[in-house]
C-alpha cells in the first residue's frame, strides 16, 4: 500500500503541484493586469513585492514566467505519466534539470524578499513551496541512471558549461564598465540602469548554468576531479562569485538606486566614500573570478598543486582589489582637478 502511494506521489506530484502553481501565478498576473490589490494572507506585503523592481527578470514579469513554467511541467509530466517506459531517459533527465533550475530560481526570489525588500509576499512563498515540491518529486522519483546519462552526454554538458562561462565573462565585463562609469559621479541614466539590471540577470543565469553543469561534470567523473587542482580552484572561484554577487545585490545595487533615483537620500559621514571603495573592490573580485573560471575552463590542467592553485587565485584577488583601490584614488584626484579647473 505504501509503495503504491509513494509511486502515485512521485508520478502525479509534479502535475498536481504544477496545476496549483499555474493557478496561483495566473491569479497574481490577472490582478496585476487589472491593477487590483491582492488578497494577502498572514499579513503579508504581496502588492509591494509583486510590483517592486524585482518583479521582472530579464524584462519578463516573474508571474508570467511562473505560468509558462508550471504549464510546461503539467504537460511534460502528464506525457511522462501516460507513456511510462516509452519516454526516453534523456527527456526525463532534461525535465529534472528544469525543475532543479526552477528550484534555485525560487531560492533567489526568497533571498530578494528576505534581504533586499525585507517584506514577504505570501503567494510568492506558496509558489516557492510548489516549485520545491516539484523539484523533490522529480529528483527523488527519477527512474533513470543519472550518472550513465552524464557520462554519455558529457560533451553536451561541457559545451553548456563553457558557453555559460563565456556569457558570464562578457556580461560581467560590460557591467563593470557601466558600474565604474557610475562611480565617477554617482549618476546613471534610466537606460543604463535597465541595461545593468538585464546584465545582472544574465550573469545570474550564466552562473546558475555554470553551477549545474559543473555539478554534472563532477558526478560524471568525481574521483578524478576531486584530485584536480584546476577543478577545485574553479569551485572556489564559483563560491567567491556567488558570495560576491549576493553582496553586490544586497548592499551596493540597492544603495546605488537609492542615491540615483531616490527623492531624499540621507547618509552618514564617510558612507558614500566607503561604499565607493567597497563597490570597486567587489567589481574587481567579480571580473577577476569570471576570467579565472573562463581561462581554467579553456585549458586541460594546471601544473600546480591544489593548495598552490587556490593560493594563486587568492593572490590574484588581492592584487585586483589593491588595483581597484589605486584606480579609485586616481579617479578621485582626477575629479578634484576637473572641479578646480571649472571654478
Amino acid at each position: 500500500m505504501f509503495f503504491i502511494l509513494e509511486k502515485v506521489f512521485f508520478d502525479l506530484g509534479p502535475i498536481i503541484f504544477g496545476i496549483a502553481g499555474f493557478l496561483l501565478a495566473a491569479y497574481v498576473y490577472s490582478k496585476k493586469q487589472k491593477q487590483e490589490n491582492l488578497v494577502c494572507p498572514m499579513n503579508g506585503s504581496c502588492d509591494e513585492v509583486v510590483n517592486s523592481r524585482y518583479s521582472k527578470f530579464l524584462g519578463v514579469p516573474v508571474e508570467l514566467m511562473g505560468m509558462f513554467y508550471y504549464a510546461f511541467i503539467i504537460l511534460a509530466y502528464a506525457y511522462i505519466f501516460l507513456n511510462g517506459e516509452a519516454v526516453s531517459d534523456v527527456f526525463k533527465f532534461f525535465m529534472t534539470g528544469v525543475t532543479v533550475g526552477a528550484f534555485f530560481f525560487s531560492v533567489y526570489l526568497i533571498i530578494i524578499q528576505a534581504f533586499i525588500l525585507r517584506m514577504w509576499c505570501t503567494w510568492c512563498l506558496f509558489s516557492a513551496g510548489f516549485s520545491t515540491f516539484i523539484f523533490i518529486t522529480a529528483v527523488f522519483g527519477a527512474d533513470f541512471s543519472l550518472i550513465s546519462l552524464l557520462v554519455e552526454y558529457k560533451p553536451v554538458v561541457i559545451f553548456f558549461h563553457a558557453f555559460s562561462a563565456a556569457i558570464g565573462v562578457g556580461a560581467a565585463t560590460v557591467t563593470d564598465i557601466f558600474f565604474f562609469k557610475y562611480l565617477k559621479d554617482y549618476k546613471i541614466s534610466e537606460s543604463e540602469h535597465k541595461t545593468m539590471e538585464t546584465l545582472s540577470g544574465v550573469i545570474w543565469v550564466a552562473l546558475g548554468i555554470l553551477v549545474l553543469t559543473g555539478i554534472g561534470l563532477f558526478l560524471a567523473n568525481s574521483e578524478v576531479l576531486m584530485q584536480s587542482s584546476k577543478f577545485l580552484t574553479k569551485v572556489v572561484a564559483v563560491l567567491v562569485l556567488i558570495l560576491n554577487g549576493i553582496m553586490l545585490n544586497l548592499v551596493i545595487s540597492p544603495k546605488m538606486m537609492e542615491i540615483t533615483f531616490g527623492d531624499n537620500f540621507s547618509h552618514q559621514k564617510g558612507e558614500l566614500h566607503f561604499m565607493r571603495k567597497l563597490a570597486f573592490a567587489l567589481g574587481a573580485i567579480s571580473i577577476s573570478s569570471w576570467y579565472v573560471i573562463f581561462i581554467l575552463g579553456s585549458i586541460k590542467s594546471i601544473p600546480v598543486s591544489i593548495g598552490t592553485g587556490i593560493s594563486l587565485y587568492i593572490l590574484l584577488l588581492c592584487v585586483a582589489v589593491i588595483g581597484s583601490q589605486i584606480f579609485d584614488r586616481m579617479m578621485i584626484i582626477k575629479r578634484k582637478k576637473e572641479l578646480e579647473n571649472n571654478k
